[in-house]
């Protein structure tokens, strides 16, 4: 594998995410399938994108790499890797064309491929290390003729394009590409030999101010090691060089080394490794930025000089003092960011999984709490939380018999420990003892002997009764009057139907409960609970009974075919 397989990352990275969604996400089934489909659009967009951008780099590398080939084709054995690949690019003045002509790929001691846009300059880049089995180019040569360049704005934003270009270079192959500045400058006045380069080249970023003295010292052990006979003519030339590298250590390495912002992004500097510069034979300019700047600070004005252009040399010296890159697989580097997102996503899944466990125990802890916070008399509130800690119970067991879920997993379930404690809160409860349906008064503590009116005082011993109809006020009260066997039994039912009377009118006014709540009964003597033999049980005999029945008037039509008979039917 020699590209980046992005497409298939981004559905590593959407398949790690919908699983984590599916497994381990602390929110609702809604945000869930919500997230999951902003995750799936992403990644088809993001696929959609690497297509397009595949499919660009093949555009715009397709001449390029049929040229390369085209030309490798007449050499012979393979020498994609033992070749160094250098990428020559430059501004619109026309370098690059003085160079290499009509030819887009030359072959000398390297392999010059020649990229007159910014915009492919990556594309290209990515390509060659697809071609070369990983090997991406071994540097990027910056061609530029000094007496081609006219027009400063035009010089400053072709270096801030290709700046841009060769960062977004460098990120398409995965390494800083070495880059070389050569820069030449045209002489009218033929030398008695070939100009050869001047500069330094290496393997680490050079520092820019010092070049300029640099060169300057070389250039002088040129003009001194001349012979009599060609002295002058390397004078000249040298003079011009030391004014060229000057120029070029001004005007154009600042714009290539130093700090500088495209918007709101910080650009980063090339890797400096080369600065070369070179005379050859043409036609000097005197309006050129380089002119100028010399009769600006030489006080020297150029004469224009009638001459021939030659064909640019490339500098094949600058690219023996730079090192072959290395092959770089990308497929180690595209298992490691998998592995760096599984690592990613099973951190999140951790991270989520404890954060619920921590919910979980926190919410089983609290309906604990509030279960033995609440008093025993609140039966209603008690009967609430005892429902809150079972549904935590049954929930717990479920767990324990079928496995715990993903989401509280990964080894952070602290559950199985709370089932004991919930089970014996359950275990405690204790439903309220029933209230009593029926209340027993004493005849001779509410009324005088073969009386029905009501002693004074009685209240007191109607108090209790009166107080368990106001706890029920959805049940109907039944009023019953009981005597002993003495007197006439005729005379003992009305004694008694009229004393339950008199109770109810009583318990009636006092609870504010119309009359229809109640219900009134006389039974006389029909209905001993002790022997009428003895003066104890004749005194149990005589009593009041008040008791509390369900309120059937729903179920029933009222029955009214004896006097004080309820609505409903008593025995």
């Amino acid at each position: 594998m020699t590209g980046y397989p992005f497409r298939t990352q981004v559905c590593w990275i959407a398949a790690l995410a919908l699983a984590w969604l599916a497994f381990s996400s602390p929110w609702s089934a809604t945000w869930n399938l919500l997230l999951a489909a902003f995750t799936i659009a992403l990644a088809l967009l993001a696929i959609v994108m690497a297509t397009r951008r595949e499919r660009a780099r093949q555009r715009a590398s397709q001449p390029v790499l049929q040229a390369v080939k085209a030309s490798l084709d007449k050499l012979p054995g393979d020498i994609r890797r033992n070749t160094p690949l250098v990428l020559a690019v430059g501004d619109a003045s026309g370098a690059p064309e003085r160079a290499f002509g009509e030819e887009l790929v030359r072959i000398t001691d390297a392999i010059w491929v020649r990229v007159d846009e910014p915009t492919r300059l990556a594309h290209v880049a990515d390509a060659l290390k697809r071609w070369r089995e990983g090997q991406g180019p071994d540097a990027i040569v910056y061609l530029l003729g000094a007496d081609l360049v006219h027009d400063t704005a035009a010089l400053e934003a072709g270096l801030r394009r290709w700046r841009s270009a060769i960062g977004e270079a460098s990120r398409a192959v995965g390494y800083a590409l070495p880059v070389c500045l050569a820069v030449y400058v045209e002489e009218a006045n033929g030398a008695p030999d070939d100009c050869p380069w001047f500069g330094v080249s290496g393997t680490d970023a050079l520092h820019a101010g010092a070049l300029p003295s640099l060169i300057a010292t070389r250039v002088r052990r040129y003009a001194q090691a001349a012979v009599p006979a060609d002295r002058e003519a390397r004078m000249h030339r040298a003079a011009r060089l030391d004014g060229l590298a000057r120029w070029a250590a001004s005007a154009l390495l600042p714009a290539l080394v130093d700090g500088q912002r495209d918007g709101f992004r910080q650009q980063r500097p090339v890797h400096l490794n080369a600065f070369v510069v070179t005379a050859t034979a043409g036609v000097p300019a005197a309006d050129s930025l380089h002119a100028r700047f010399v009769l600006r600070t030489t006080g020297l004005a150029l004469a224009a000089n009638e001459g021939r252009r030659v064909p640019y040399p490339l500098p094949e010296p600058v690219i023996r003092g730079i090192a072959l890159q290395p092959v770089r697989r990308t497929l180690p580097l595209a298992l490691a960011h998998a592995f760096a997102w599984l690592v990613l996503a099973f951190c999140a899944a951790a991270a989520a999984s404890a954060w619920q466990n921590r919910a979980l125990i926190a919410r089983v802890m609290d309906d604990m709490a509030r279960y033995r916070a609440i008093s025993p008399e609140h039966d209603a509130a008690l009967v609430d939380a005892l429902q809150a800690i079972k549904r935590d119970r049954n929930e717990l067991e479920q767990y324990a018999r079928t496995g715990v879920p993903p989401r509280l997993g990964l080894g952070f379930y602290r559950g199985a420990p709370l089932l004991a404690p919930l089970n014996t809160l359950i275990a405690a409860y204790q439903p309220p003892a029933p209230p009593p349906s029926t209340i027993e008064l004493d005849s001779l503590s509410l009324f005088r002997s073969g009386s029905a009116a009501l002693n004074p005082g009685s209240n007191r011993v109607l108090i209790g009764a009166l107080e368990m109809i106001k706890a029920h006020p959805d049940k109907r009260v039944v009023v019953a009057g009981h005597t002993d066997i003495n007197g006439n039994p005729g005379s003992n039912l009305k004694l008694s139907e009229a004393r339950a009377a008199s109770v109810r009118d009583w318990l009636a006014d006092a609870a504010g409960l119309p009359l229809t709540h109640f219900a009134i009964q006389g039974y006389g003597d029909t209905r001993p609970k002790a022997s009428n033999d003895t003066e104890a049980g004749r005194a149990a005999n005589r009593r009041v009974e008040i008791t509390l029945v369900p309120d059937c008037r729903g179920a029933y039509r009222e029955d009214r075919t004896t006097s004080g008979q309820s609505a409903c039917s008593f025995q």
